[in-house]
C-alpha cells in the first residue's frame, strides 16, 4: 500500500493550551501566526505500562502535522531552555522545584534529591539515605549504619529482637531499655 506523505511536515512551535486528563494540546506556531486545533501528546507506553509526562504552556515542541490533523511528538531544547546536566553519560529528569533523579551509566550511579534536600544515593560502595535534617542510613557490605541528629526510636507492635553474632553496642548520652 502507498500512502502519499507529502503533505506530511514537522514544525516547531509553543505548547498554548493544554488538556492534562485527555493528553492533547494546542500548539502555536509563531511563524505563522496560527494555532492549531486539539493535538494528542505522543507518550512510550499506553496500553499495558503507561507512561505519563505533562507540557508547560510555552514549552518549546516538535510537531508532525498532516492536513487537519496531527500529533505532538516531544519538547525540544532550545535557547531559553538548556539541557539541566549536558552529560552524554547521565539520563537526568529535574522537575520544576528542583527534585532530581540522575543516573550515570557510565560509574553506575543513582541519586535521587527532593526539593526539601532528602537524598538518596546508590553506587558500587552501597547505598547512602539522608534526610533534609542529617539523619543517615548507610548501608553497604560492612553492614548498616544509621546516623541521626536525634533519638532513635524502635516501635514494634509485637516482639523486638536485637540478634548479633559477636557484640551489640551503643553509644548514647542515654540509654533506656525496657
Amino acid at each position: 500500500m502507498h500512502v502519499d506523505n507529502s503533505d506530511t511536515i514537522g514544525r516547531f512551535g509553543y505548547i498554548s493550551d493544554y488538556d492534562h486528563e485527555k493528553h492533547y494540546a494546542r500548539v502555536e506556531f509563531p511563524d505563522l501566526g496560527i494555532v492549531s486545533s486539539w493535538l494528542p501528546v505522543a507518550v512510550w507506553n499506553s496500553k499495558d505500562n503507561h507512561d505519563e509526562k505533562h507540557f508547560d504552556i510555552g514549552e518549546h515542541v516538535y510537531c508532525l502535522l498532516h492536513d487537519n490533523t496531527g500529533i505532538v511528538l516531544c519538547a525540544v531544547y532550545d535557547n531559553n531552555n538548556n539541557p539541566p546536566v549536558a552529560n552524554k553519560e547521565i539520563r537526568a529528569i529535574t522537575f520544576k522545584d528542583e527534585t532530581t533523579l540522575t543516573y550515570d551509566r557510565e560509574n553506575h550511579i543513582t541519586d535521587f534529591k527532593d526539593c526539601n534536600e532528602n537524598s538518596i544515593h546508590i553506587d558500587e560502595n552501597g547505598i547512602d539515605i539522608t534526610d533534609c535534617n542529617g539523619n543517615n542510613i548507610h548501608l553497604d557490605d560492612k553492614g548498616i549504619t544509621i546516623t541521626s541528629c536525634a533519638d532513635i526510636i524502635v516501635n514494634a507492635a509485637d516482639n523486638y529482637e536485637n540478634t548479633s553474632g559477636s557484640h551489640t553496642g551503643f553509644t548514647s548520652p542515654r540509654i533506656d531499655l525496657n
